[in-house]
């Protein structure tokens, strides 16, 4: 189900909370902050009885049946709990499908909660190890080239004395540890997108070192935009190493105006070999006004990626298609990311790379 993000409960709790929860900036213990005798004696209840609300709103958010969508659906899902039907036909009409994604969902319900909390722990250029380069995958990433691996089990253990708030089963701690893996996996997988994108085409092998490599993010939203504010963005450099220049182009971005001073003429720096420039539109439109035009004229992109494209379905397929078509025409070379795997297997089944023309 889709919502606003500005209404997510999880983002709500933390945005009220995190003064009290987090005081130097990261999740402590309830009995340090509760041990702060100015909150007074009903903190604790408050907070108990702001939670269980919260998690309220989370299940109210997944009220419609999976199959009908019909609102007030009672029959349960039992394996993840984050899904719910009208009745056992209902159930049974979806149980292949859902089948595919229950583990998924259980896992997502997990992440809610642990969102609902403020970050334990702040990423930062300390967190680094090595000299950078490919990353083989997310085991490799959090116990070769950054610490995270050994501080994500200590976290957890401080997540898990929350949960008693919540009025849930309290997950084992190794469970919690899977979820912060999960949830910061999303805050680095631009970055390392970005940076392997080179790497994923034989004919974008290394060039010289010092020449800065163009980047075309088609899609990009909130996350894109956090990635290169928080600088986390690069991350992409030290991956490649290379300097990049990293092209932010959807028309969401009008949704964050911060970015409309990330011009071609001025752009964002991000450190000493990321710079970022926005264009709050389509693709075409910023490729007639910034590739082919002399005016505010930019280099033509070494790789375009597509952030979450969901041209599995055919409404999206649509509205890509003329991107798509585009990059296509000008032989630039084309990454996709998709949600889950089984997103990507729906994809590669839709055939759409060889059904544009």
């Amino acid at each position: 189900m889709a919502f606003d993000l500005t209404e997510y409960p999880p983002r709500t709790f933390r945005d009220k909370y995190t003064h009290y929860l987090a005081p130097k900036g990261t999740l402590v213990t309830p009995q340090q902050v509760f041990g702060n005798k100015k909150l007074g004696p009903a903190a604790e209840e408050g907070i108990r009885k702001a939670f269980k609300i919260t998690i309220k709103k989370l299940k109210k958010l997944r009220s419609a049946c999976a199959a009908c969508e019909k609102e007030g659906a009672t029959v349960e899902c039992l394996g993840c709990k984050a899904v719910r039907y009208c009745n056992e036909e209902c159930r049974v009409s979806r149980i292949n499908t859902h089948a595919a994604v229950c583990r998924h969902l259980k896992d997502e319900l997990l992440d809610q909660v642990v969102e609902c909390l403020p970050s334990p722990l702040i990423p930062g250029p300390d967190m680094l190890r090595g000299r950078g380069g490919l990353v083989k995958d997310w085991n490799d990433w959090y116990n070769n080239h950054t610490s995270l691996g050994a501080t994500f089990q200590h976290k957890s253990s401080i997540i898990s004395l929350w949960w008693e708030y919540t009025g849930l089963t309290i997950p084992e701690v190794p469970e919690i540890e899977a979820s912060l893996w999960r949830i910061y996996s999303n805050i680095f997988s631009t970055p390392l997108n970005v940076g392997h994108c080179a790497l994923w085409f034989p004919d974008l092998a290394p060039a010289e070192k010092n020449k800065e490599f163009h980047i075309h993010l088609l899609g990009a939203d909130e996350p894109e935009v956090k990635a290169v504010q928080q600088g986390i963005i690069q991350i992409a450099s030290r991956v490649l190493g290379r300097p990049l220049v990293v092209t932010l182009v959807a028309p969401d971005l009008q949704n964050h105006p911060e970015t409309m001073t990330w011009s071609p003429t001025s752009p964002f720096q991000c450190g000493p070999n990321v710079k970022a420039v926005a264009y709050p539109g389509l693709y075409h439109d910023f490729w007639q006004q910034h590739i082919l035009s002399d005016k505010e004229k930019m280099k033509r992109p070494d790789v375009a990626l597509a952030i979450h494209p969901g041209v599995h379905t055919e409404p999206m397929l649509i509205l890509w298609k003329p991107t798509l078509q585009l990059l296509a025409k000008e032989q630039i070379p084309l990454a996709m990311t998709t949600y889950n795997q089984a997103e990507f297997e729906e994809t590669l089944e839709v055939g759409c790379y060889t059904s544009l023309f």
